[in-house]
């Protein structure tokens, strides 16, 4: 290390700028819960992980969570799925919406779920329920009126660097296998809802079986973030507004949501 001057100014060398992060990154984990969770997710390498980092905060997003509440009854046989619910704000903002019915939650990250947990057993709410998956595939068929997939499909890093293609963070097959997994799921005449993502619903091959019945305009959609076609490669088009989506057809087409979930 260099001093210069009376010590207010110091220049760091690079090695020294580096023995600083290693000396200093166990404090950091301590104090701050995004760089816990960024680094367990970059120790366990999940399979089919999309967003390594995450941002959440309640009610995110009342106009959509308010028409889904429109187009669904709240009722005790109800069942709601948050598919990367983070540390469970979209869960507990959804109770607010539906008082009765049974809202799950799903997220990769152990962490997140832990927090889910502690905030469920402190609510005392036995309708609402957490589990560590990366997919769907041990949830039933056409078990869910609604799911909710929000800013999961997507990477930060697409939008910073202003990537030409993506299949070097995500690509559009991990995509489609996943929302052909939610599909599956969604019971006929039910609701998806996918918003925040770095391709289009209406690419995949289970999009047939659905008609948008949501769209956002008026800057609802980033438009820094790019768009991507089944070739990975960046699609050159504003945004994309269809955000919910309700299943007119069951099984119309074969689903590849059995097929192995890949990173």
């Amino acid at each position: 290390m260099r001093v210069i001057g009376s010590g207010e100014h110091v220049i760091r060398s690079p090695s020294h700028l580096r023995s600083y992060r290693v000396l200093h990154a166990p404090a950091e984990l301590v104090r701050n819960r995004h760089a816990r969770s960024y680094w367990c997710l970059r120790l366990l390498r999940p399979d089919n992980l999309f967003q390594p980092s995450f941002q959440t905060s309640p009610d995110r997003y009342p106009e959509i969570f308010s028409f889904v509440r429109e187009q669904v009854e709240d009722d005790p046989g109800v069942r709601l799925l948050s598919f990367g619910c983070s540390t469970g704000e979209e869960v507990f903002s959804l109770r607010e919406y539906f008082p009765t019915a049974q809202i799950r939650g799903l997220d990769i990250n152990p962490l997140n779920i832990a927090v889910c947990r502690r905030r469920r057993r402190r609510a005392g709410d036995r309708r609402v329920s957490f589990a560590v998956a990366g997919s769907v595939e041990r949830e039933r068929t056409a078990s869910y009126d609604a799911i909710y997939c929000m800013a999961v499909l997507r990477h930060g890093d697409l939008t910073k660097s202003g990537a030409l293609r993506c299949d070097h963070r995500l690509t559009f097959d991990a995509f489609e296998r996943t929302v052909a997994g939610l599909a599956r799921c969604v019971k006929h005449g039910g609701l998806l809802i996918i918003h925040y993502s770095n391709f289009r619903f209406c690419d995949s091959v289970v999009s047939p079986d659905f008609e948008p019945v949501l769209s956002l305009h008026d800057g609802y959609s980033d438009p820094r973030a790019p768009l991507f076609g089944r070739d990975n490669v960046r699609l050159n088009v504003p945004s994309y507004d269809d955000v919910v989506f309700r299943k007119v057809r069951a099984g119309g087409r074969p689903s590849r949501s059995d097929l192995a979930p890949t990173g």
